[in-house]
């Protein structure tokens, strides 16, 4: 039989600890996306992080309500390119 020994109470031994902080974040990445056709669509990415589910579901939430705020998806929705870039038709 062999012997166990315990080494709980032994201080000469070193350990090493390591802590990653953002194990005990919550992410949350979300896509809108407006619009069908190809040429109609929109998207924005949305990144969070909080230290729980519902402080990141609020944040996300702000973040909407703050684009909106400042008009940034109809902003964004009226941004044309240039004729002269990027259609080869002519």
């Amino acid at each position: 039989m062999r012997d166990e020994i315990d080494y709980a109470d032994d201080e000469s031994i070193d350990t090493d600890h390591n802590l990653n902080e953002s194990f005990d974040k919550v992410r949350i990445k979300t896509q809108i996306k407006r619009g069908e056709g190809t040429r109609d669509q929109d998207t924005h990415d949305i990144k969070v992080r909080a230290p729980t589910s519902v402080e990141a579901a609020a944040a996300v939430s702000n973040v909407i309500e703050e684009l909106e705020n400042r008009d940034v998806f109809d902003r964004v929705r009226a941004l044309q390119p240039d004729a002269d870039e990027g259609d080869d038709d002519a």
